[in-house]
């Protein structure tokens, strides 16, 4: 009888079969999955800054879709990657700034150096693949035209 007793006050688990957390490092080299990985929490899945972290920032991530329009039309790659590797920006020598440093976070967790700049590269790939807008230069406003010797301005419209 002591032996049921003892097992009936045995303390009882709820052991459920849990998943494991998915790894840091995504194995994909695809840049829309290092995004949605990496960027998405702030950023938000559709990269409009509307993260369900944006909320939480003390400044509001910005729409990595229109990066080109807001650069006279043209994609800033180079200026993307410096960000994001972080060889792009003063790091701030207390605390951390808003957005991660991706490069060297990416470095401490894998081993191959080509492997990293392979990532980043597809990423700053990916989201320069998501810009709206124009994708080009903006066109001038005024256009000219040669007409029997005289040079005709008008306005585009």
């Amino acid at each position: 009888m002591a032996a049921a007793v003892a097992a009936t006050t045995a303390p009882q688990t709820n052991d459920v079969p849990r998943q494991p957390p998915p790894p840091i490092l995504n194995e994909s080299l695809a840049g829309r999955d290092s995004f949605d990985r990496y960027c998405a929490a702030c950023h938000g899945t559709t990269a409009h800054g509307d993260g369900p972290v944006a909320a939480q920032l003390k400044t509001r991530p910005p729409d990595l879709t229109q990066l080109a329009r807001r650069n006279g039309g043209t994609f800033p790659a180079s200026r993307v990657s410096g960000y994001v590797s972080g060889t792009g920006r003063a790091l701030p020598t207390h605390g951390p700034a808003e957005m991660p440093v991706w490069g060297p976070t990416l470095r401490a967790l894998d081993a191959s150096d080509a492997r990293v700049t392979v990532r980043l590269q597809n990423l700053v790939a990916f989201v320069e693949s998501i810009q709206q807008g124009p994708a080009t230069a903006p066109q001038p406003v005024f256009e000219a035209r040669v007409r029997g010797g005289n040079v005709e301005v008008r306005r585009r419209v």
